[in-house]
């Protein structure tokens, strides 16, 4: 901070002289080595690592084969609603093959950053890759892609306030965590979520803003209007090119 200033001088040897202003107090940035690291994963066994292990394999093809197509070709502010929730799509290099990898997450908008979860802990592969190369990139739907940089968020107060709205903004995806985020309290979704990590990506130039495409908005509103719209037209056409082609038969 620059404490330069200027004081003026007193015309009159016997003036008392002036009294030093106080310092302007400068906010302290606490970092996350102070806070204590989050508990170990719980031990799943049983029903509950199967029901992991089928979710992590589901995952891995579904974005493979159709969100990340999706989010490369500009299509993802279609698929994001209250319902299914919103994702974007972060870019990590790997920590060992230096290949970029892509990974459709759901995120929040809040505090100028972009927030996102590792779901399956500290193991996860991209959450990996951005500790060893925090520098990512971040596509929301609806926007051009963003370099950015990445980093985990241990600070207890920070975790209380964004974690509860990142989880109820994945809608039921977010009910992976055991519960229904929608009705579940802050702190029934804290405790569930409390080994996991939560990442503060940061993209450089101005701070984000929440658009009408992002988690809250309402531009999911007249794109599913309209999807419903060409799907009653395409039904009731197949309709009619069947009622006219049984007619002539």
């Amino acid at each position: 901070m620059d404490d330069t200033r200027s004081d003026a001088t007193a015309p009159e040897a016997d003036a008392a002289p002036e009294a030093d202003a106080a310092p302007e107090a400068e906010t302290a940035v606490v970092p996350e080595t102070a806070f204590p690291p989050l508990p170990d994963p719980p031990d799943f066994s049983g029903c509950l690592k199967t029901a992991s292990d089928a979710s992590r394999i589901f995952f891995r093809y579904a974005n493979r084969w159709m969100m990340v197509p999706f989010h490369r070709a500009g299509l993802a502010a279609w698929l994001g609603t209250p319902l299914t929730g919103w994702q974007c799509l972060v870019t990590t290099t790997g920590r060992k093959s230096g290949v970029r990898r892509h990974t459709p997450l759901g995120y929040l908008v809040a505090d100028g950053s972009v927030w996102v979860l590792s779901g399956y802990g500290p193991a996860t592969l991209w959450y990996r890759n951005l500790l060893a190369e925090p520098a990512v990139e971040v596509l929301l739907p609806g926007r051009a892609p963003l370099p950015a940089h990445a980093r985990e968020i241990l600070d207890p107060a920070v975790r209380a306030r964004i974690v509860p709205a990142l989880v109820r903004s994945m809608a039921l995806p977010g009910g992976l965590i055991g519960c229904n985020p929608l009705t579940a309290t802050d702190e029934r979704i804290l405790g569930l979520t409390a080994w996991v990590p939560l990442i503060r990506i940061e993209p450089h130039g101005p701070p984000l803003v929440a658009g009408p495409d992002d988690p809250g908005g309402l531009g999911w509103v007249w794109r599913q209007a309209l999807l419903a719209l060409v799907t009653i037209v395409v039904v009731r056409s197949w309709r009619s090119g069947r009622r006219a082609r049984a007619a002539r038969s």
